[in-house]
């Protein structure tokens, strides 16, 4: 009884609130109109014109709407008025935010948002509302995730029972989101939550068509009854009223006070009458003026009307025709509806239109949204007053146009009505709107969703975030709160998918659900939220890679891409011409919190499927396909007044229902939450909605399985009951599987469905021959609209009827409604002939009975025999593997003959005769023991090893397989011919024989064998009789061998095995003495195989081996391998003894490789002394030959043990091999030994060889030279006192002593005492310290040295001390050579013979003087005599006169003197604040100096370093600092603003500080201290240097 109350019984006031009062950047708003423009919205049939993007609220909607509020807010007051003037809105609006709108970024964080990566378990649900059932989830392996059409057939049978299942991925599958989120901006739709719900929306249009009703009849103020303090439900009234039977039965049966109890009153004194009389004061009225107009056959409007008056039949009529010249009929899928199980997006169908087909066009428009708009009128309007219709209204009901000022004008319609002709009858004009009685019934019949903003993915994430956290923390739901939380956006790694937190509010995902369905049925609070959806990839752009868009990406050809599901093998959508948007395109949507998809199912009852890419929970509910009907007969019985206006209701997609009520009307309800990388899939004809629990991001399409293929007819049928029109033509679709595919498989599905479809093309075909239409043929496809009947909207694709005079055709059921010419003048268009159509027919069905026709077949043969032949089942095999089809049977049949193939081919190893090869024996002198064993063992293998038992058992096994074939007999009669052998052979055994008949019994014997022989069967008695006939042999042989000892072992051995075969006694003369002998054989067999088998053998082991063997059995095998191997061993020792004893230098001594493979050879299988001393040589010449071969190669290192001189080492060498190894060949040291000789003539070539010592004395040489070759000694120093040849400045001497210095005459140097007794004359001016003419140790020239240093051996370079200094003095002093060659040249000109190069010449003198020998490139030519000669010249000049240059000051300041703090660093902070050591620094890319990088104000960024310059550098260079300003204090002026101006000082070359004065600083600055200061040079200024 409490499901019955109405909610709005509750005191709390009505409030509504819209997530569109949260201001969001990105959100780009469409101007709503206002209310006198909305209200032109209202179209005739409740249609609105589909231009309208908003649809304000219907002012009468309102005042109903207020209605309700009405009643919830009633006052004890027994009765309360209807108002007449209302507020536009559901209640008083709630602003969730105030506030500048929420920033938001230009992409989306990904983040940010729940994905399949963050895949964590969600915790156990409480139980879900209303006690629903969850649908199947899967989890397929990998294996099984590779088809998804064949894993979705796998799963059907179990998962249809729910109508929907889930499918989540298995681990490692990601497919990629490749959406671009700052490009990608989508429109959404305003859903107004308990607007939606069946029972809401019929209440609320029945009490606005009762509140027009009666404002028409002149009772504005109709006033709500009130029972008991409570306002009455005057809808649930009436429903249950009309449930009971009507006014008039529950009159009669006295049920009044019964339905006050159903309605909740109870204990009401007088409850039947104030029922009664609220019913007919208020009810029954405008019932029975609904039953006046249904009943009066005025106020019909099916009489003949003049086609120029503006009439609703010629509205109506003109707005279809009008519709059909621009585009096809509406259809009744609406553009609020949606194969997919959203609602769709229209703002997006008109960017659609020149692109992929969206729905074949059919989602454009809507039967809401079509109509006409209207001006907003306030008061009711008659002819008189409307000067724009006279001219062409007339009265609906008597058809006449007088007098016009009593004609009233619709406010719905716009057409006249006599105020008498009226059913009541008016008396005057009604005050405000007035609407006909079609208008009047149509009330409500426009609803829908109105357009939200525009989004991009940020804004509408923001929007819905804020939306979430506003609401649940002021509706916060009752919960425990004992869940693992994420935060708001779902982000957190590891958290509870099915948990959100705000702030304190634990929120879960039952939690939303329950407070989703408390809002959509509640009448106090409306809600409204935005959803984005059907959004159109084509345009958008899907959120998978595509091959068009992501080629590389391996994801863009998985077959669960949505993308390519349409398309796959099986799925019969890919057989449709063309793309169609939304069904074979994917559409995605964007959801936020409570945003809905109403009761639907898909487009041509297809299957779908869902994907979400990620975000929040959406929650799906489904009915099954098989409770369809119930679900359509529970709903039109919750809301009949709804489908009595709007039969299509349920194609719209704008209508929830509570699923309690569902079940309540036995109809089975389930559900299931959907989370990121889930899938959601739907089956054939199931119904489905549900509602998002927060942001996310879906994409969807359709596709179809063969078992779609009668549903699919089925749904054809109900749109052209319902004149809908469908997506695509189901016999197209036939037609072209049939020309697509042929196989035998698509032949089985396909042919009954193309069966139906010939069926009732040929009775179509039959009735418009019987109309005599002319019939024509068209051979080429038309677009849809062109096939498609004008009046159900069906395509008829295979004929349709035209008429010269309509572009419109028709169908076979409206033949008579296309046009009102004769049936003669139209035309029946066939696409197909008959025959083209029999045949197609004929084609699939002649395939499709293929695997029948084997069936029978199969029985047939089956039933002829109860043994077939086995030839026939195999053919019969062979015709079913060539049937491209599963046959069930074939597995059985392939079993039974694969069974029957076994069985022949056990009998065949049977049945098979052998060829017979047996023969006497006859042994050969000196044959192997082998072959004997071997021949025994081949009779062996080729003796069979079934005998006759395993005959019979195979006779008995196929008596049991029940097939016949030719081997059974030929097996039979070989049973019987085993038995005769088998009886001859016991006759033979049992027979006794003197030894006269001996021969012949013997011969009888063997021919018994040779005929068992032929045959493949094991007979006991027969190897009994073979051994009868061996012995007799083997004796024989023995008689004949008796008196031999010549016999090898292999010969005793074989006797002895044939003996024992024929089981000849040991006590036999002949076998006792063969045994004996092999016992002696087989011991020295096995004693020569020990010896041979040793890894090392002796010469003597050997020779004493050899001699043992007289008299006894030997193997001549073993016997000559062990006189080989004596034999190598005798040939090892005289090699090895021949080498070790040759004379030193013999002509044919071996190569060591030879000797070390030799002596390798006869150690592996000898011990022999001689070869053991061999080795020891041999292997110290092959240590020299490496050692020698690394020398040569400059990879020898030589050992820090040794001596270390390495050529003292070689030497050593030389004297080892000369002694001990001269008896090899050794070519690396024969190499060798030539480069060292060679070394030695080389060292004897050097200029400071001494041959007293036998050794170089180069080191006094290489330091005179390295100090003299200096690169940065090639200027002279800058000291007036440094005259003299050596290096030593000759600077006065101190107070008070005498200096013995002395000075030459002509160039006035000055040399020190000792210095100036060497040579006696001054090294500058005199020629003679440079020609020769005066001694000196080193008195060669260096031109020489060069090619010394060229000719010198490999083992020289590579290792000798002597090389290495000669190279540095070449090349030092070719680098010195060069640069006095190039001073010379430029000096020799007279023009630059000047005397301030007199430093520059006295400097090269002191090096060439101290180096002593001669220096310049060729021998007759010394550049000291030449720098001498140019003293000379340059001494004998004036002394000129030296300008000075200009020089910029310079500064020290005291980080230059400070020292590097302990982190390296040297800076501004000067090391005095413990918190930044290791701060970390940066390096001033000029002075190298480390600052710690916050003392400098650098900004270091994560990995990247910018170029820098320190703030020392940059005031030196006069450069800007660029982090910060930098000032100069001097420590000798302490004056707090005053500061060094260094920036002048460098520009003017300023001798002294400048100061300057500056304010605080207001910025980033640093502060240096001036230590010292060195004077700038301003100006040139001349001086006398001399």
């Amino acid at each position: 009884m409490s499901s019955i109350l109405p909610e709005f019984f509750d005191k709390q006031a009505p409030t509504f609130t819209s997530c569109l009062s949260i201001p969001v950047e990105g959100a780009i708003s469409i101007e709503r109109p206002d209310l006198a423009q909305a209200s032109t919205a209202h179209a005739v049939n409740g249609q609105s014109s589909t231009s309208d993007s908003k649809r304000a609220p219907r002012k009468s909607k309102t005042d109903a709407l207020q209605a309700l509020q009405h009643h919830a807010q009633a006052s004890n007051s027994p009765q309360d008025d209807l108002p007449d003037n209302m507020h536009d809105d559901a209640g008083v609006r709630v602003r969730l935010r105030d506030g500048p709108p929420i920033s938001v970024k230009s992409t989306l964080n990904m983040s940010s948002v729940k994905t399949p990566k963050q895949r964590t378990p969600p915790s156990r649900p409480r139980e879900r509302p209303f006690g629903l059932s969850d649908c199947p989830t899967f989890r397929p392996t990998p294996e099984q995730f590779k088809d998804p059409m064949a894993y979705i057939k796998s799963i059907s049978e179990n998962a249809r029972t729910y109508g929907m299942c889930k499918i989540v991925p298995p681990l490692g599958w990601d497919m990629p989101f490749v959406t671009d989120t700052e490009l990608f901006r989508f429109k959404t739709r305003l859903q107004r939550l308990n607007s939606i719900e069946a029972s809401s929306r019929a209440k609320v249009n029945f009490l606005e068509q009762l509140y027009r009703f009666h404002k028409q009849q002149g009772n504005p103020r109709v006033s709500v009854p009130t029972i008991n303090h409570k306002p009455l439900d005057l809808w649930l009234l009436r429903k249950e009223v009309i449930k009971m039977g009507g006014y008039e039965v529950v009159t009669k049966g006295k049920k009044w006070a019964d339905l006050g109890r159903l309605l909740g009153y109870g204990g009401v004194p007088g409850l039947s009458t104030q029922l009664r009389n609220s019913y007919t004061r208020v009810i029954l009225p405008y019932e029975h003026f609904c039953e006046r107009v249904r009943s009066s056959p005025n106020m019909a409007y099916n009489k003949p009307r003049d086609p120029q008056l503006k009439t609703h039949v010629n509205i109506q009529s003109s707005s279809k025709q009008n519709g059909a010249d621009d585009s096809p009929p509406s259809s009744p899928l609406t553009a609020t509806s949606s194969p997919l199980s959203e609602p769709p997006d229209e703002s997006d169908l008109k960017d659609m239109k020149s692109e992929t087909k969206t729905r074949r066009s059919t989602r454009q428009t809507s039967p809401e949204r079509q109509g006409t708009s209207r001006p907003d009128t306030h008061n009711a309007r008659t002819r008189s007053g409307s000067n724009d219709h006279k001219a062409e209204l007339q009265c609906e009901v008597c058809q006449k146009k007088d007098r016009g000022e009593e004609m009233l004008l619709c406010d719905g319609c716009d057409c006249g009505f006599h105020m008498f002709c009226l059913d009541p009858p008016l008396a005057s004009i009604p005050k405000g709107q007035w609407f006909c009685h079609i208008c009047l019934f149509g009330t409500g019949g426009d609803f829908g969703f109105d357009e939200g903003e525009e989004h991009s993915l940020s804004s509408f994430q923001a929007r819905d975030l804020e939306f979430r956290k506003l609401w649940f923390q002021s509706h916060a739901p009752d919960n425990d709160g004992s869940h693992v939380t994420s935060n708001a956006s779902g982000s957190k790694s590891g958290a509870d998918p099915a948990v959100n937190r705000f702030g304190d509010v634990v929120v879960t995902e039952t939690d939303v659900e329950h407070e989703f369905w408390r809002l959509v049925q509640s009448s106090t609070e409306t809600v409204e939220v935005e959803y984005g959806a059907d959004v159109h990839s084509t345009t958008h752009g899907s959120g998978m890679p595509t091959l068009e868009t992501h080629p590389l990406n391996p994801y863009s050809k998985d077959p669960w891409n949505l993308n390519n599901i349409p398309i796959l093998p099986d799925s019969l959508l890919r057989f449709i011409k063309s793309d169609i948007s939304g069904m074979t395109v994917p559409w995605t949507y964007v959801g936020m919190v409570f945003s809905t998809f109403c009761w639907h199912n898909e487009d041509h009852y297809t299957y779908s499927i869902n994907y979400m890419h990620w975000g929040e929970t959406k929650t799906w509910y489904s009915v099954p396909g098989s409770d369809a009907a119930k679900f359509e007969a529970a709903i039109r019985k919750e809301a009949p007044d709804l489908f009595e206006a709007q039969p299509d209701l349920l194609f719209q997609l704008v209508t929830l229902m509570n699923p309690q009520r569902l079940k309540d009307a036995g109809v089975d309800v389930y559900a299931c939450n959907q989370r990121a990388g889930e899938f959601v899939i739907t089956f054939p004809k199931a119904y489905h909605a549900g509602f998002n629990h927060g942001f996310n991001f879906n994409e969807a399409v359709n596709f179809a399985l063969p078992d779609w293929l009668p549903l699919g007819l089925e749904c054809v049928r109900r749109y052209q009951e319902h004149r809908k029109l469908p997506v695509f033509s189901h016999d197209e679709l036939l037609i072209t599987i049939t020309q697509q595919s042929q196989t035998i498989k698509t032949a089985m599905w396909l042919n009954k469905s193309l069966t139906e479809m010939m069926d009732r093309e040929m009775k179509a075909r039959a009735t418009a021959r019987e109309l005599a239409l002319t019939e024509v043929l068209e051979e080429s496809d038309r677009t849809e609209e062109q096939y498609q009947c004008h009046i159900c909207k069906v395509f008829c694709y295979l004929s349709q009827i035209t008429c010269k005079c309509t572009s419109q055709v028709v169908c076979i059921n409206h033949v008579d409604e296309l046009c009102e010419c004769s049936q003669t003048s139209k035309t029946f268009r066939k696409r197909f002939s008959d025959s083209e159509l029999k045949e197609i027919h004929t084609k699939v069905a002649e395939r499709a009975s293929i695997p029948t026709q084997w069936r029978q077949k199969l029985g047939k043969l089956l039933m002829e025999s109860a043994r077939p032949p086995l030839r026939s089942l195999r053919a019969l095999l062979t015709e079913g593997d060539r049937i491209s089809y599963p046959l069930v049977e074939l597995h059985s049949l392939r079993k039974c003959v694969g069974r029957a193939s076994e069985w022949v081919a056990a009998a065949n190893s049977f049945t098979t005769r052998k060829t017979v090869r047996r023969g006497r024996r006859v042994r050969v002198r000196g044959s192997a023991s082998e072959s004997s064993i071997g021949t025994l063992a081949e009779e062996a293998a080729e003796r069979p090893d079934r005998g006759l038992a395993d005959v019979y058992t195979l006779l008995r096994e196929v008596e049991d397989l029940g097939f016949d074939c030719d081997e059974i007999s030929t097996l039979q009669s070989l049973a019987r011919e085993v038995e005769e052998i088998k009886a001859k052979a016991k006759t033979l055994l049992e027979t006794m024989t003197s030894v006269r008949e001996r021969d012949a019994y013997i011969q009888e014997c063997d021919h018994l064998i040779t005929y068992a022989s032929t045959l493949n069967v094991h007979v006991d008695e027969i190897v009994e009789v073979e051994k009868i006939v061996m012995r007799e042999q083997l004796l024989k042989e023995l008689e004949v061998q008796s008196g031999d000892d010549t016999l090898n072992l292999a010969d005793i051995r074989d006797y002895v095995l044939r003996g024992r075969a024929c089981n000849l006694s040991s006590e036999n003369k002949h076998m006792s003495r063969l045994e004996s002998r092999l016992r002696a054989g087989e011991g020295w067999e096995v004693r020569a195989k020990e010896l041979l088998g040793k890894p090392q053998r002796t010469l003597e082991e050997l020779e004493a081996f050899s001699k043992a063997h007289e008299g006894i059995p030997v193997d001549p095998a073993l016997l000559d391998r062990l006189s080989s191997a004596r034999s190598r061993a005798v040939e090892y020792e005289k090699q090895a003894t021949a080498w070790l004893l040759a004379p030193q230098v013999a002509p044919d001594r071996p190569r060591v490789q030879d000797v070390v493979k030799m002596v390798q050879r006869a150690e592996k299988d000898f011990n022999i002394p001689v070869i053991k001393d061999l080795k020891r040589t041999v292997e110290f010449a092959v240590d020299l030959e490496t050692r020698c071969e690394n020398v040569m190669k400059h990879r020898y290192v030589h050992p820090p043990t040794e001596d270390p001189d390495v050529f003292k080492t070689f030497l050593n060498w030389r004297e080892y091999a000369e002694r001990h190894l001269q008896i090899f060949t050794m070519p690396n040291f024969d190499r060798f030994d030539r480069q060292l000789t060679t070394h030695y003539r080389w060292m004897e070539s050097l200029p400071w060889y001494c041959r007293q010592h036998r050794a170089a004395h180069g080191k006094s040489v290489l330091d005179d030279v390295v100090e003299s070759t200096r690169p940065e000694d090639d200027l002279p120093p800058n000291d007036e006192y440094f005259t003299c040849i050596c290096t030593t400045p000759v600077r006065p001497p101190a107070p008070g002593t005498v200096s013995d210095a002395v000075q030459c005459d002509h160039c006035f140097a000055r040399f020190h005492g000792v210095c100036a007794a060497n040579g006696g004359s001054c090294p500058f001016c005199d020629h003679q310290h440079w020609n020769g003419t005066l001694h000196k140790e080193r008195s060669w020239h260096f031109c020489y040295l060069p090619t010394i240093l060229l000719h010198a051996p490999d083992v020289t370079k590579g290792y000798s001390e002597d090389w290495k200094q000669l190279e540095i003095i070449v090349h030092r002093m070719d680098r010195l050579s060069s640069v006095i060659g190039q001073f010379l040249s430029f000096a020799s000109q007279p023009t630059n013979q000047r005397q301030e190069y007199i430093p520059q010449v006295r400097h090269y003198m002191r090096k060439l003087y101290k180096i002593q020998f001669a220096v310049s490139p060729n021998p007759e030519v010394s550049f000291g005599l030449d720098l001498a000669g140019l003293h000379r010249i340059l001494a004998g000049q004036p002394a000129p006169v030296r300008l000075k240059k200009r020089r910029r000051p310079k500064f020290i300041f005291g980080q230059d003197n400070d020292k590097d703090w302990a982190d390296g660093t040297r800076c501004i902070c000067r090391g005095r604040t413990a918190y930044l050591l290791r701060y970390p620094a940066v390096e001033c890319e000029h002075c190298k100096a480390k600052y710690h990088a916050g003392c400098v104000f650098f900004p270091l960024e994560a990995g990247v370093q910018d170029r820098f310059m320190c703030p020392l550098c940059c005031l030196r260079k006069n450069k800007t600092y660029t982090y910060s300003e930098v000032r100069v204090k001097h420590v000798e002026n302490q004056d707090p603003s005053v500061y060094v101006n260094t920036k002048e000082m460098l520009e003017t070359f300023s001798k002294d500080i400048i100061y300057t004065h500056l304010d605080p600083p207001v910025q980033q600055t640093l502060f240096v201290e001036l230590i010292r200061f060195t004077p700038g040079q301003p100006e040139t200024s001349a001086s006398n240097e001399w």
